[in-house]
């Protein structure tokens, strides 16, 4: 029996190979033929059935017979069950309960539709062909509008003819202004449904991170502009296969389906198919990808704005307005000036026509961080840097402008001799890591009872969870603080211990020093959601003087565990030495510019909003007045006194930046350097954005040049910030009770 069936397979085997060898003949292609023969344009069949209703439907009658090319699908899931054609005069799209249109609307098919017997009309302003729907808003008011047609109405409605031909397709170029705020029947009969493209747009959320569409909601609405500041609204459907992906930077073409929307306004959305209706043109320009110093300097002033790498190697000399040689630029740190800071591909160039001059942002981290006249930042000399800015001239040569120099538009890779991180500014840090190992969780910003901080809450319990925050890399060689702390507190189930790390990588995966610290860390709490604030106490890192390191806090959880939450705030490191306590607002150093009205900023960061910025001196003549004297303790430097407008359209403020080390009482001169009779102002203290204490002076019967003095206790511990606001008791939309105010100070703890 075994060898029958040794033969028997082997006779099968030569029947199959002998039959590999024979040729079939290859199927008929079938090329469809509609029946039905057009006998009107899309554009005739549009403007016959047009209503200036933003929904109704309208049944087709007569033997109408349309035809087009399908110009867009739902290849990309960015359109939403709709096929767009058009036969060259207009376009218009077919709404369809179906997905997957695209298996068999493709691009370039021709389809012929006879519509005696069918619907066309409007939902929400835009005109579709598809099938009656009563629509019931929130009011119970219902109308009738064109909603998805059946998949079988669908059937029995289309006949295609030929095979696909792209080469059917026109697509339009048009510029924004050519529909822009244009909602009459003629442009809406035009443009509806086409396919267009506009030529050197950019997206205004671009910045190497923003990606088409936002997770948390369907859809997502980016905005491009063209070079003459006019916007469009690009929808895109969190469902794209390209959602995810960072918007192009720079000026781009872009391809896509005009669409309309209205409700109680009008407004016009662009629809991409694919991602290739946007190219990103390599994502150069992205800050996974960005541009190097030689790229920016070929693409200056062409309306490129996008992130750059290089190299700092120096700073704008003093007094130089233009740079013209390799003089004006000093080539070392420090530096006599922090305003500016120069890059280059090479960390040591020294010739300024290969450089990009980067103005800082006064009063911003971008300054603090990366100035080189700071002796604290000696290390950012020749430091890796990317930053975001428009490719434009700075001082006469190549540079970065446009960098508002908040800590998500640069990232500067240097260790840090000194971490103060409060999670106030509503995200994670940019040059955290924030990196999840298995649970599919990353860490998070959470604010609640005038507290923000960095959060940690498994998505379930039935999973493995190993969630890692990690500080940027800190300089524990030269720090002269070599102290770690940070606060914690854990929620009522409080099983999980968070472990915290040194680390010599940011990535706990490759890190070849890997070792757990030991912190002070709350208890679980008792009768209470949440334990404590709890400080770690002073962690000593000085035994890890020999290098740069990284702090990791680690959550790490097994399957089955409970669904412990972490809070994790006020992370510091070398903060062991602070800086005397600053008791008194330098208004003397918000500049020169006195008797103009604007936005003043001092070195310390107190910004005077609609004020004038006045002085002492000899006489009472503007801007220079006698009675506002000098500042405390001196008699030769005269104080600066910024003043207020109150003017009800643009109320003067004075704004303190976050100030350190508490007080006990706060004291001022105030007065009128020019005609009033009444003073009304409010002068706030505020801690994590709440107002702690509150006076509103009040004075009336007032003269010019006469000093006023505020003297009150006010008992504040850590850190506060100050405001002054001008109560405009005159109520008048013009200059009047302009309020003056200087030598602010206040008494320490």
């Amino acid at each position: 029996m075994k060898r029958f069936n040794y033969y028997l397979g082997l006779l099968l085997m030569l029947v199959v190979v002998t039959s590999c060898h024979e040729e079939f003949d290859q199927p008929p292609v079938y090329i469809p033929v509609a029946d039905a023969v057009p006998n009107m344009t899309i554009a005739e069949f549009k403007a016959k059935h047009w209503q200036d209703a933003t929904n109704y439907v309208d049944t087709i009658t007569e033997d109408e017979v349309i035809h087009g090319w399908v110009t867009a699908n739902d290849i990309s899931n960015n359109i939403y069950r709709t096929v767009y054609i058009s036969d060259g005069s207009g376009a218009i799209s077919i709404s369809v309960s179906q997905n997957e249109l695209y298996t068999k609307y493709r691009v370039g098919q021709e389809v012929v539709l006879p519509m005696k017997g069918h619907y066309v009309g409007k939902a929400t302003g835009q005109m579709h062909v598809s099938a009656p729907y009563w629509y019931v808003n929130n009011n119970n008011d219902s109308t009738l509008e064109c909603y998805y047609m059946s998949s079988k109405e669908l059937e029995s409605l289309v006949q295609f003819n030929q095979l696909p031909n792209p080469s059917k397709i026109d697509t339009i170029d048009v510029s924004i202004s050519d529909f822009q705020n244009k909602f009459d029947a003629e442009t809406l009969l035009k443009y509806q449904g086409l396919l267009v493209r506009i030529r050197d747009v950019e997206f205004v959320e671009a910045d190497g991170i923003t990606p088409f569409a936002d997770a948390g909601s369907s859809s997502t609405n980016r905005t491009i502009k063209d070079g003459n500041g006019n916007q469009l609204i690009v929808r895109n459907s969190r469902s794209a296969d390209f959602a995810t992906k960072p918007l192009p930077m720079g000026r781009v073409d872009l391809v896509g389906i005009l669409g309309y929307y209205q409700t109680s306004s009008s407004t016009w959305q662009f629809y991409l198919r694919t991602a290739s209706d946007a190219p990103d043109k390599g994502s150069k320009g992205t800050k996974s990808l960005p541009y190097s110093v030689a790229d920016a300097i070929e693409a200056q002033n062409t309306g490129c704005r996008g992130w750059v790498e290089g190299y700092i190697v120096g700073a704008v000399a003093p007094e130089v307005t233009a740079v013209t040689s390799n003089s004006d630029i000093e080539w070392k740190a420090p530096t006599m000036l922090e305003n500016t800071i120069v890059i280059a591909d090479d960390p040591e160039c020294k010739d300024y026509t290969k450089c990009l001059i980067v103005p800082l942002a006064q009063g911003s981290p971008f300054r603090t961080d990366a100035n080189l006249k700071d002796k604290d930042n000696s290390n950012v000399y020749k430091a890796h840097l990317k930053v975001l800015g428009d490719l434009a001239s700075y001082m006469g040569v190549a540079g970065i402008t446009g960098n508002s120099g908040s800590t998500s538009e640069y990232e500067l890779d240097v260790a840090l001799l000194k971490l103060d991180e409060d999670f106030n500014a509503g995200a994670i840090p940019g040059r955290w890591v924030n990196l999840s190992l298995s649970g599919g969780k990353l860490w998070s910003i959470y604010s609640y009872s005038n507290v923000t901080c960095a959060q940690f809450r498994p998505l379930s319990s039935n999973v493995n969870v190993d969630s890692w925050l990690i500080t940027p890399r800190l300089d524990i060689k030269r720090a002269k603080s070599k102290v770690f702390n940070f606060t914690s507190e854990v929620n009522n189930t409080g099983n999980i211990v968070l472990d915290v790390y040194l680390l010599n990588t940011n990535d706990p995966r490759t890190a070849t020093v890997k070792i757990k610290l030991n912190p002070i860390l709350p208890s679980k709490p008792v009768g209470k959601t949440y334990s404590d604030w709890t400080s770690s106490g002073d962690i000593d890192l000085s035994q890890w003087a020999d290098g740069e390191y990284y702090i990791g806090f680690n959550y790490s959880s097994p399957a089955g565990n409970d669904l412990t939450t972490w809070c994790l705030d006020d992370v510091t490191f070398g903060m062991g030495e602070p800086a005397p306590a600053d008791n008194r607002a330098d208004f003397e150093s918000m500049g020169a510019t006195l008797g103009q009205w604007g936005t003043f900023t001092s070195a310390k960061g107190w910004v005077a909003t609609n004020c004038m910025l006045l002085k002492g001196g000899a006489l009472n003549s503007n801007p220079v007045f006698q009675f506002i004297g000098f500042v405390p303790g001196s008699t030769t430097t005269y104080a600066v006194a910024p003043t207020m407008n109150g003017n009800t359209t643009s109320v003067g403020k004075i704004v303190s930046p976050t100030l350190n080390g508490g007080m006990t009482r706060l004291h001022f001169n105030y007065g009128y350097a020019f005609s009033g009779t009444q003073i009304a102002f409010r002068v706030q203290v505020k801690q994590n954005g709440s107002v702690v204490k509150s006076w509103d002076v009040t004075q009336s019967g007032v003269s010019k040049y006469t000093v006023y003095t505020f003297d009150e206790s006010c008992p504040v511990n850590g850190k506060f910030t100050i405001e002054f606001t001008n109560l405009s008791p005159s109520a008048a939309a013009s200059e009047k009770d302009r309020l003056s105010i200087w030598n602010v100070e206040w008494d320490l703890p």
